[in-house]
């Protein structure tokens, strides 16, 4: 014993105080001073930080850009007045064939290419439902009790004689003469517009349908 207490010196000692003092501090500068700057890029990556860890209190304004998001990683985003669904669609049809060119819940959207007044070649739109109490109103037609049963002369969203039959040249009318706005009984809203198209001489019709879906 009196051998161990005979080196433990004042300098021995000190120097014990100091290593431990010059230990801890680094430790605490290390702490307090390592930013982002002296991390080298990507040696944080997503396993290395606790779950939960990163909120949203934690994220500077901005810094989470469209750029930097995975969208295969985004759940879907709810409709709202700020977020509408719209739906476009576009084709051509050969004489006597017909087209969905819009569908929502019970409700379609239908472009028939077919002869109006026996000489002529029209692009005509209509629509039709699977639901009774289906609301709608168009330029030419509307209900308030539209569904499976209702006649397809009360259907129509355009009258060919505006500009969609041909009787040889093309011949059209242009969406804002196509509008339709349709409520049924499930909930599912929506408007729509659509462009129509003929020519009889090469027995082909077009559309060019544009919807925004409200509910």
């Amino acid at each position: 014993m009196k051998q161990i207490r005979k080196r433990f010196t004042y300098a021995n000692v000190m120097s014990s105080i100091a290593v431990f003092l010059i230990l801890g501090g680094a430790t605490a500068f290390a702490a307090s001073k390592i930013g982002t700057k002296q991390l080298k890029a990507n040696s944080v990556t997503t396993g290395k930080i606790k779950k939960n860890a990163v909120t949203t209190g934690k994220i500077k304004n901005g810094a989470v850009t469209g750029s930097k998001v995975k969208l295969s990683t985004l759940g879907t985003v709810p409709n709202s007045a700020a977020t509408d669904v719209i739906k476009t669609s576009k084709g051509t049809l050969a004489g006597g064939q017909q087209a969905t060119v819009f569908e929502d819940g019970p409700i379609k959207l239908i472009v028939k290419c077919e002869t109006f007044e026996v000489t002529k070649l029209a692009a005509h739109a209509y629509i039709e439902s699977s639901s009774t109490g289906t609301v709608f109103t168009s330029w030419q037609d509307g209900s308030k009790e539209l569904g499976p049963t209702t006649p397809e002369e009360e259907r129509e969203l355009n009258n060919p004689n505006w500009g969609s039959a041909s009787s040889g040249p093309f011949s059209y009318d242009s969406a804002s003469d196509v509008g339709v706005s349709a409520t049924a009984t499930s909930g599912q809203s929506f408007t729509a517009f659509v462009a129509l198209a003929a020519e009889k001489d090469s027995n082909t019709c077009w559309y060019w349908t544009n919807a925004t879906i409200l509910g």
